[in-house]
């Protein structure tokens, strides 16, 4: 895992997949472990989430929180645990090369799944249909943020798509956590408005409705 300054500009990731022989080595469908770092700024979850789906690695699970290295500013470190759908891993540099154009608007992310997503449906037209997914919010979640929950169908983009609605919202996503029970997502955002506290019970159910039409789409 990189250990380079998280208050540059360029995203900072490794993979961490254990080629030392003498640590264990852990069943490939696991997977390996991703971790990014970057300064905090509206879009990080979508964009790693993004570029993730179109490198074609599943999300076993993920967790993002907000962290402040001395004296740099606030930063956002991401673990992801994921695993290729197909043949090898990608190279650490790729994906970040990938993530920076997805950062500053020159990787269109939204068009490249799209094609994913039409190219994914059409083997599975006849399979059974995959139940509607359900986003609302946690009652007892937490006083410093609102906690939206999602549980839905895994699918590829499926982090990409709920990122984006929440972006869309104008809301900041604090900390995640993200797991995947078979072909079921089971996440958590705990996300805050602008005034850097919970939403207000009206807007904490309008979000949560926002990204349940945004998944059913």
């Amino acid at each position: 895992v990189s250990t380079a300054p998280v208050s540059r500009n360029t995203p900072v990731g490794g993979l961490d997949d254990r080629e030392d022989p003498t640590e264990p080595v852990e069943p490939e469908p696991v997977g390996v472990e991703l971790v990014v770092a970057l300064p905090d700024r509206p879009g990080v979850l979508p964009a790693v989430a993004g570029v993730l789906a179109l490198h074609r690695l599943t999300v076993r699970s993920a967790e993002l929180r907000s962290i402040r290295p001395a004296d740099q500013g606030t930063a956002l470190l991401l673990e992801w645990r994921v695993a290729a759908e197909f043949g090898s891993l990608p190279r650490a540099e790729r994906l970040r090369a990938d993530l920076i154009r997805a950062l500053d608007g020159s990787l269109d992310i939204t068009a490249r799944l799209a094609e994913r997503e039409a190219a994914y449906r059409r083997p599975r037209r006849r399979a059974l249909q995959a139940p509607p997914p359900r986003v609302g919010v946690a009652p007892l979640g937490s006083r410093l943020a609102t906690v939206i929950e999602v549980r839905a169908q895994d699918a590829p983009g499926l982090l990409y798509r709920i990122g984006r609605a929440l972006e869309d919202r104008g809301v900041r996503v604090r900390s995640a956590h993200v797991s995947t029970l078979g072909s079921n997502a089971v996440d958590a955002f705990y996300v805050t408005g602008p005034d850097g506290g919970p939403l207000p019970t009206p807007e904490a159910s309008a979000l949560a409705r926002e990204v349940e039409r945004a998944l059913g789409r």
